[in-house]
């Protein structure tokens, strides 16, 4: 068989679950990880056959695809430029043809580069993700993101401020862009049994987030915000969840502004929710942010959201129904708002609960699951203008005016 020969497919006759590869750099402890994760486990109920790839073995939730028996693959790439990515090419090549793989879907910006030529080599359907904006990847990864976008059968994102994003900044065409929400597992991620950890089991409220301790999740403005609420009051807790580079500096800024006995620091742990079912308002102050996972798990587990107004957070978090936003950046907003929610306690109770059941009613595995199940048929049926579209226009929306309801009255 020739490199440039297409890989044959259909070796399962056509019928039972469509087999589908999804591929990451790895598959450890951040969102898009999370996201594999996710949409492994639960696509089979949807007719899927997922298939797992990444270019280093194990990690956080390579034990949990694993746990689930969904089969798993190491494609060895270390460099781009190296012979590695010779051979992992070639591996890639085998498995696809070995096990009937249909369409090939790729997470992150890393798999992008490698499995989207490939797929376009071999003529196998290719699903590639922007799942961030693009000002936080280097420029000359901007540049050939700009090409594979071009060369995949599609684009995956996670909220309509993506898709705005690529279509406006980017110019790709909005009809090679598939929107598909974030989801939830209610299993986990619940109200049930709300209660704090010994360490916060006398504050009078508790601030919280949980996070890659990264610089575009902007937690130092959340450590100078709670600085004022507990010159305020002294039983107030800031619970902080979480690992990453910006770790260090948040801790030598927590004792700069002498909150130490009033934070907690907890490091990143694959189940997060009983740390979030401790926490009242839950606070994501981001500079840059796609559609949260975080934001929309502590939404699930009963905590009154604030956040800042950035990507696809407004659509998430409604001001005022579900939640409280403000302004990027703006510390004096940020502050009066928790000042606020901490004198009204009963604001607190109402917007949890709005955004608890909104989450619960909208934005479950099962919701999720089955819209990117629908997405890779589109994709395999080659139906073009007419993927995303399809769903939009049956429903009397524009593809422009796209609400997280109604891709979720789009599920059945």
């Amino acid at each position: 068989m020739r490199s440039d020969e297409p890989i044959p497919r259909d070796v399962n006759g056509g019928s039972g679950p469509i087999p589908v590869l999804m591929l990451a750099r790895v598959l450890d402890g951040g969102g898009i990880e999370r996201d594999v994760s996710k949409f492994s486990r639960h696509l089979r109920e949807h007719g899927i056959e997922p298939h797992v790839a990444c270019f280093n073995a194990g990690g956080m939730r390579w034990r949990e695809i694993a746990d689930a028996g969904i089969p798993l693959v190491t494609i060895p790439v270390t460099s781009f430029k190296s012979k590695s990515a010779v051979t992992a090419a070639w591996a890639l090549r085998r498995y696809i043809a070995e096990n009937g793989i249909r369409l090939i879907h790729a997470f992150d910006v890393p798999a992008d580069m490698f499995a989207v030529p490939l797929a376009r080599l071999w003529r196998i359907p290719v699903l590639s993700s922007q799942l961030c904006f693009r000002e936080l990847i280097p420029m000359h990864s901007q540049l050939v993101m700009a090409v594979i976008d071009r060369m995949a059968t599609g684009v995956f994102v996670n909220c309509e401020a993506l898709a705005d994003h690529l279509s406006s900044d980017w110019k790709l065409a909005r009809e090679r862009i598939h929107i598909c929400y974030n989801g939830y597992e209610p299993q986990e991620f619940n109200p049930r049994g709300r209660k704090r950890p010994r360490e916060l089991v006398d504050a009078s409220i508790v601030i919280g987030a949980v996070a890659l301790l990264r610089p575009e999740k902007n937690l130092g403005m959340l450590v100078e915000s709670f600085a004022s609420l507990y010159r305020m009051d002294d039983r107030a807790r800031l619970l902080i969840v979480g690992s990453g580079p910006e770790k260090p500096e948040l801790v030598r800024k927590i004792a700069e502004l002498g909150l130490t006995v009033a934070c907690v620091f907890q490091d990143a742990v694959a189940q997060p929710a009983e740390w979030m079912r401790a926490i009242d308002v839950f606070v994501l102050p981001s500079l840059s942010e796609g559609f949260s996972n975080s934001l929309l798990e502590a939404m699930a587990c009963g905590c009154c959201p604030v956040a800042s107004r950035v990507g696809g957070t407004p659509e998430l978090v409604n001001d005022g129904e579900r939640g409280i936003l403000f302004e990027s950046g703006n510390l004096k907003e940020l502050t009066d708002t928790l000042i606020h929610l901490m004198q009204h306690p009963e604001e607190q109770r109402r917007l949890a609960e709005t955004a608890a059941t909104f989450v619960r009613e909208h934005l479950t595995m099962h919701h999720a699951s089955a819209r990117l199940a629908d997405i890779y048929r589109d994709l395999l049926a080659d139906r073009k203008n007419q993927s995303s579209s399809k769903y939009l226009l049956q429903a009397g929306v524009h593809p422009k005016s796209r609400t997280i309801e109604q891709h979720g009255e789009l599920v059945s």
